[in-house]
């Protein structure tokens, strides 16, 4: 059996891939005094690169933390997010728009149709964690296996809108790893045609 090309994917629709803020632009990152500016400049260039070797499309979503606080800003848990006075209603708000872009985008996508393949979020963010959010326990910061507030809010209005989409962590120290996930997603879904 000969293994289809990912480039492949579908002949009549064009793939999107939904990503967190700061894949794209990681300027908006929380900016962590004596790092180098490196590490807040431009995007993710692997999965850029992903993207572009692929033909999969982009659609970025809101940082919902920079546009609550800007930068700079502190680093913040979960906990501490979801006791900031409003930001949980800014997550949703966002949360919200962004699922009704969504569904509106595949529901009018008809040639080429629009398909999804997956939400990336930034693992370790409190708010665009997927399996891994940082938590407060006993006075110290420790990672815990949920998503973060915005991407909680993002599944639930996804699925009140009729779809779900899978949600991917994208680990920023390891980003050629979720290239590889995201390349076996669009090779088991080819295989289902």
């Amino acid at each position: 059996m000969q293994e289809k090309d990912i480039n492949a994917y579908r002949i009549n629709e064009a793939i999107v891939l939904v990503v967190a803020h700061c894949v794209l632009n990681q300027s908006t990152r929380w900016w962590q005094k004596g790092q180098p500016l490196k590490r807040n400049q431009g995007p993710v260039n692997q999965v850029l690169q992903f993207l572009s070797e692929n033909n999969v499309g982009a659609v970025q979503l809101l940082c919902p933390e920079f546009t609550f606080l800007g930068n700079p800003r502190s680093p913040a848990t979960k906990d501490d997010y979801e006791n900031l006075l409003g930001f949980k209603e800014h997550c949703q708000r966002l949360a919200a728009d962004s699922a009704r872009q969504l569904k509106k985008m595949i529901k009018m996508g008809r040639n080429p149709r629009i398909g999804v393949l997956a939400v990336l979020g930034v693992e370790r963010s409190p708010s665009c964690g997927v399996k891994c959010t940082p938590r407060r326990i006993d006075g110290e910061t420790k990672y815990v296996e949920e998503k973060g507030i915005f991407f909680e809010a993002l599944d639930k209005e996804m699925k009140d809108f009729g779809f779900t989409v899978p949600m991917m962590g994208l680990d920023t120290h390891q980003p050629e790893e979720i290239c590889h996930k995201l390349a076996e997603l669009m090779k088991k879904a080819a295989s289902k045609e």
